[in-house]
């Protein structure tokens, strides 16, 4: 299954498209990359950027949430719906068969959505 997913990558100011943080003071690499690394100290030198951890070129944190909240978001609407069929179901609603039909509907379009060869090119 091809994908297509492509990334706007853009030159790292951070690092100066090197990959490695000298933004400290006297070349060291700053604090916040310190700590994005996970790391205990103040003085260190050498550490991965943490803006684009050590490529060079970074992608913009909102370009990323746009990329994930879609999928995030079908999940959630899945997941919810299966539960009210299921939680329906249980309590033996006199609304079982709306509620079916409305999930129903619902799951085979988001299903239809992400496992159909033409996915991205439907707007």
């Amino acid at each position: 299954m091809d994908q297509h997913i492509r990334a706007n990558l853009y030159p790292c100011a951070h690092c100066g498209e090197t990959g490695t943080c000298t933004t400290g003071k006297e070349g060291q690499s700053c604090l916040a990359c310190i700590k994005a690394n996970e790391l205990k100290g103040k003085e260190m030198y050498g550490i991965a950027c943490g803006t684009c951890n050590g490529l060079g070129q970074a992608e913009p944190r909102t370009e990323r949430m746009n990329k994930r909240i879609k999928p995030l978001l079908a999940i959630a609407i899945i997941f919810s719906l299966l539960g009210g069929v299921f939680v329906s179901a249980i309590l033996s609603s006199p609304y079982f068969s709306q509620i079916l039909a409305f999930s129903a509907t619902l799951l085979g379009s988001i299903v239809a959505y992400y496992f159909s060869a033409q996915q991205g090119k439907i707007t």
